[in-house]
C-alpha cells in the first residue's frame, strides 16, 4: 500500500458484526453465512475469497441492501441495513448491459435513475470516457465491444454514480486469462485515482486478490464463515513483476493452506 493510500484509511466505514443468512424455511432451509464478521476503511481495496457456494456473493447482496441478515448488524457509511439499497455501487458477475442502448446510454444509465438529466450525464460521461478507454465507442452497441469493453463500461456505469463504496462481484471472472490480467491492472491503476474510495472484491482467485488487495478475508465452505483476515503489504509497487517474487509466492502458498485448511476443519 503506498503512502498516499495509507493515509487515507481512516474511520470504518463498512462495519458487519455476527452476520448470519439463512435461505429457505421449514426443512427446506439452506445456511449460507454464519457468524460472519467484517470491516472496511476509507481508502482500503477489501477481498473475500473462498470456494464457489460459500456465500460471497450473497454477503455483497447483503452489504447491497438487496438481502437483509437474519441476525447480527450491517452498518455502511453510517446507514443501517434497511437503509443501504442504492447507496452504494455494485458492479455484478455480469456487465448488464442493455443490447438496445448504445455504449453512452448504457453507462449514464445509474445517472439518469438518479435524476440526473441526459445532457449533465452525457458530460460527466464523457469526461471519463478516454480513462476508461471508450473513447472513439460512445454510439456502438454492446455486441460489437470485446469482453475487456464491456467491462469498463459497466465499471464507469459503477463508478459515475459517485458512490463512495464500490462493491465488485468477481467482475472479470467471464474473461479469458490474458483479458483478466490486462483488466486487473488496468483496475489497480483506476483505483489509484479514486483512493478515497472503500472496495469490496469478491473473487475465488487468489492472484487477483492478492495483486489488488490491501486486506484479504478468506471464506469457508458453506455456510460462510470467516476463516481469517490478512493485511497485504508488498515490499515492491504493484505491478505485474510482484508475482514472480518469492514474497508473492509465499503469501500465496499461505493463503491456499487457510482455503484448504477450512475445507479439511469443515
Amino acid at each position: 500500500m503506498d503512502s498516499k493510500r495509507e493515509s487515507n484509511l481512516k474511520e470504518k466505514i463498512i462495519e458487519v458484526v455476527n452476520v448470519s443468512r439463512r435461505i429457505g424455511q421449514g426443512s427446506g432451509y439452506v445456511d449460507v453465512l454464519a457468524n460472519v464478521d467484517f470491516y472496511a476503511r476509507r481508502g482500503e481495496v477489501v477481498s473475500v475469497i473462498g470456494p464457489s457456494g460459500c456465500g460471497k456473493s450473497t454477503f455483497l447482496d447483503i452489504l447491497a441492501g438487496l438481502e437483509r441478515p437474519d441476525s447480527g448488524t450491517v452498518t455502511v457509511q453510517g446507514l443501517h441495513t434497511e437503509n443501504l439499497l442504492g447507496s452504494v455501487g455494485y458492479m455484478q458477475q455480469k456487465d448488464l448491459l442493455l443490447p438496445w442502448r448504445t455504449v453512452m446510454n448504457n453507462v449514464i444509465l445509474g445517472l439518469e435513475m438518479q435524476g440526473i438529466s441526459k445532457k449533465i450525464a452525457r458530460r460527466q460521461a464523457t469526461e471519463r470516457m478516454d480513462s476508461f478507454g471508450l473513447s472513439g465507442f460512445e454510439d456502438e452497441y454492446p455486441y460489437a465491444l470485446s469482453g475487456g469493453m464491456r467491462q469498463r463500461a459497466a465499471f464507469l456505469r459503477t463508478i459515475l454514480t459517485d458512490t463512495s463504496v464500490l462493491l465488485l462481484d468477481e467482475p472479470f471472472s467471464a474473461l479469458d486469462a490474458l483479458n483478466r490480467s490486462h483488466m486487473q491492472e488496468w483496475l489497480l491503476n483506476l483505483l489509484e485515482s479514486y483512493d478515497e474510495k472503500t472496495v469490496v472484491l469478491v473473487t475465488h482467485d487468489v492472484e487477483e486478490a492478492l495483486f489488488l488487495s490491501d486486506r484479504i478475508y478468506v471464506m469457508s465452505p458453506r455456510p460462510g464463515r470467516i476463516v481469517v483476515a490478512e493485511k497485504i503489504v508488498w515490499d515492491l509497487p504493484r505491478s505485474r513483476n510482484l508475482l514472480s517474487t518469492q514474497q508473492f509466492t509465499e503469501t500465496k502458498s499461505r493463503i491456499l493452506s487457510y482455503l484448504l485448511s477450512s475445507e479439511t476443519v469443515l
